[in-house]
């Protein structure tokens, strides 16, 4: 969803494993604090670091893969081509819970409603598909965001596989573009939502 500014230049890296969803929890939901269609579904920032910790333990982690900087400044999280986003409903509960607890009902209606209207506007393709990377706002524009992603789009590109992602902010396409991905579709997924851009990069030698 949302994105850091910078190049990739002097930025030690390493693979997140298992048990760091709260690591990398804490990472996107401060990152994504001032993102529209985060603050659209959650009200605020309360509930983000909350529900991208939850996702991360039961998904993104154990089926995917997902990099961090040395010094926990920035990080991603990564579904390989052919891994399901989903997460059945007898394991979300205390996901909902949460939701509820930071922003009310509401923010379930609208999560719902955003993730029925994206699963419509998924690719059929095989592809790998870029669910999150973010760098703490006090360390943006210094390169973090560009060596994650450099990092995440080796295994896709080593898999000749294409890569898909939904950015929710106007202003993080250029970066998207620096790395071959281009705009598919424009689309408003509820109403009152912020507009998405869903994206697509081919696979480079």
């Amino acid at each position: 969803m949302n994105s850091p500014k910078g190049d990739s230049t002097m930025t030690t890296l390493r693979d997140l494993s298992r048990g760091e969803h709260k690591l990398i929890g804490e990472i996107i939901g401060e990152s994504f604090a001032d993102d529209p269609i985060n603050c659209w579904i959650f009200g605020g920032p309360g509930g983000m670091k909350p529900y991208y910790t939850a996702v991360a333990k039961k998904l993104y982690l154990p089926n995917g893969y997902g990099h961090t900087a040395q010094d926990g400044s920035g990080g991603t999280m990564w579904l390989p081509s052919g891994v399901d986003k989903h997460i059945p409903l007898w394991n979300s509960m205390d996901i909902a819970v949460s939701m509820i607890r930071y922003g009310g009902v509401g923010s379930i209606v609208r999560g719902m409603s955003i993730d029925g209207f994206l699963a419509k506007r998924k690719p059929t393709a095989p592809h790998f598909y870029l669910f999150a990377i973010g760098t703490l706002p006090s360390r943006q524009g210094k390169g973090i965001g560009g060596a994650l992603m450099t990092a995440g789009l080796e295994r896709a590109d080593r898999e000749n596989k294409p890569v898909y992602l939904e950015s929710s902010k106007h202003n993080n396409l250029s970066f998207y573009r620096h790395f071959g991905f281009e705009v598919i579709e424009k689309v408003v997924p509820a109403r009152g939502c912020p507009p998405m851009w869903l994206m697509w990069r081919e696979p480079h030698g």
